[in-house]
């Protein structure tokens, strides 16, 4: 007899699991990309302050990726949309936050290159933070499920 929920029981709504299991790899990858990304918001504060919310100040990080508040707050929100995912979100879920967050990096890079995010204060040149943005959009999307991994629990709800 069917319970009406897809084979995937009362516990899963729209994608929300209240139990952690041991978790798959997007899960896990969730888990290790929000926490950098919480980290490096947090820390980004340390270098910015909370004044010149967009403008390009010349801050940067090791030198080489310059920072605002309103990057540090996208940080900050990205990596607890990835934590959420790694604690809260089937499998399947996670696979389809970390497909959402890895296209918005690659076009966020792409649109860096190409000298559209000047409003947001990033400067339109081949700079370290667009090179960091396709590398963590194209790392994300391959732990979005578009490659099968060994262990086959991408599946499991």
């Amino acid at each position: 007899m069917s319970s009406g929920y897809g084979g995937r029981g009362p516990d899963v709504v729209w994608g929300v699991q209240p139990q952690v299991g041991s978790g798959s790899i997007p899960k896990k990858f969730a888990l290790v990309a929000g926490l950098a990304y919480v980290v490096g918001g947090v820390i980004g504060f340390f270098f910015t302050g909370f004044t010149n919310f967009t403008e390009n100040t010349g801050v940067s990080l090791f030198g080489i990726f310059h920072l605002t508040p309103f990057h540090n707050i996208v940080h900050l929100g990205v990596g607890a949309l990835w934590l959420l995912a790694a604690f809260t979100l089937t499998n399947a879920a996670t696979e389809g936050l970390n497909l959402a967050i890895g296209g918005v990096y690659v076009l966020a890079a792409v649109l860096g290159f190409l000298g559209y995010l000047t409003f947001l204060g990033v400067m339109p040149r081949y700079d370290a933070d667009f090179f960091l943005h396709l590398i963590t959009g194209v790392v994300t999307l391959l732990f979005a499920g578009i490659i099968p991994w060994p262990d086959n629990s991408r599946h499991a709800y």
